[in-house]
């Protein structure tokens, strides 16, 4: 029976493996309604491929696992908008969902070791886009406040990439255990995993609003090391005057089709991902909203909360072949942060920039495990305009290692 079992799993890792190689970017781009549900026409990224026969998902995608060279966050904008592949219209402060497929990273998310709820989406976004723009220029560089870095755009959402609802047609392969319980749930063929945000306040009335679509992935190559693996997708929005100048609040319908509605929790709180957590243990949450455009003041009632945001998922066995040690001692520890790129052999090559610091207990029960732990044993507090890119990299408090390691 064991056996069995085991076969059941590793034949549906197979099926799934294809789908797994080819990441993600976004497909669709929906105006939601003050309702939650989505309303209006489908708009489209920059270089939208249909997925029909001749479909290359390399098209589809921007990949950067070298972030030294600054290469561009976006594809070019000559040639991104053909004939018939329409750009979303929308007004200043109207709510936004990116829409995209998981390809296998949230239903088999014990193939790589990879962050907690597979890393970081970042939303940012300018009206000031060039094709020059760096991801350097942009991640971690651009703030709520719309001050960070060059200036030209603002942080406008950080989420998880797996929404925890989201997940890929497998063909009823319910040895899939992440895929059959969200398939049991809802019961749809598939469901599209989506960030959502909302545009700024002070849009201008005509122009074109580019928003850009960072997921950080890294590949857990230690306790304290990453292997960059970024992937992007950018969407210009045609602006147009509001309909209402009236300030409306949300109030998020639970009727609403799950496949045709945003996420409360994400339009509730803009920032819910602080950090790249480790395995089924989330970093820890920021008790206010980093300054800034967001939708923390809409009035958002539905049968989720914005704490569900960072539950862990330990019930779904996410990310197997990693264990947690929680650390019980207070201990004033910060960890010792180091990123690598993959170079053009495919070796590992640490970075030019990189955070260090020491770390220290006089606690024996947290011994070797301390080193890995978060720099305060309770969530930051965020006061006045700041950049979340300076805890983006906390750890949650405790120590993860994978079991092959000693």
């Amino acid at each position: 029976m064991a056996f069995k079992n085991i076969l059941l799993k590793s034949l549906a890792i197979f099926a799934v493996s294809n789908a797994v190689s080819a990441h993600s970017w976004v497909e669709e781009v929906r105006k939601i309604d003050l309702s939650g549900a989505f309303q209006g026409e489908v708009g489209y990224p920059m270089h939208w491929q249909n997925r029909t026969s001749g479909f290359s998902d390399k098209a589809a995608q921007n990949q950067i696992l070298d972030t030294k060279p600054n290469p561009p966050v976006c594809k070019p904008i000559a040639g991104a908008y053909p004939a018939g592949v329409n750009r979303l219209t929308a007004s200043a402060g109207d709510y936004i969902a990116l829409m995209y497929q998981e390809n296998g990273h949230v239903t088999q998310p014990f193939i790589t070791p990879r962050p907690y709820r597979d890393g970081l989406v970042n939303i940012y976004g300018t009206m000031q886009h060039e094709d020059g723009d760096g991801i350097n220029d942009v991640l971690n560089s651009w703030t709520a406040d719309g001050k960070g870095g060059n200036g030209k755009g603002k942080l406008l959402a950080t989420h998880y990439y797996d929404d925890e609802q989201c997940y890929q047609d497998a063909g009823q392969n319910f040895a899939i255990e992440i895929y059959a319980e969200r398939f049991k749930k809802y019961g749809l063929k598939d469901l599209y995993c989506q960030s959502d945000f909302q545009l700024p306040e002070d849009l201008p009335e005509t122009g074109t609003y580019t928003v850009m679509w960072v997921w950080d992935w890294p590949l857990i190559v230690s306790d304290t090391q990453n292997t960059t693996e970024i992937y992007t997708s950018c969407i210009e929005i045609t602006l147009e005057p509001k309909k209402d100048n009236s300030v409306q609040a949300m109030k998020f319908s639970k009727d609403n089709p799950i496949n045709l509605a945003g996420i409360s929790s994400q339009l509730l709180n803009a920032y819910e991902a602080t950090g790249l957590g480790v395995g089924t243990s989330p970093p820890a949450a920021p008790t206010t909203t980093p300054a800034g455009d967001s939708t923390a003041t809409a009035d958002v009632s539905a049968t989720t909360s914005a704490a569900d945001s960072t539950s862990t998922s330990t019930s779904k066995k996410h990310h197997h072949g990693i264990k947690t040690v929680t650390v019980t001692a207070a201990a004033e520890t910060t960890t010792q942060w180091k990123t690598v790129t993959v170079g053009g052999a495919g070796n590992a090559v640490q970075s030019g920039t990189s955070q260090t610091a020491s770390s220290s207990s006089s606690s024996s029960s947290t011994q070797a495990t301390s080193s890995a732990a978060s720099s305060s044993p309770t969530a930051p507090v965020l006061n006045g305009p700041i950049s979340v890119s300076k805890f983006l990299k906390a750890r949650a408090t405790g120590h993860a290692r994978r079991e092959d390691q000693p």
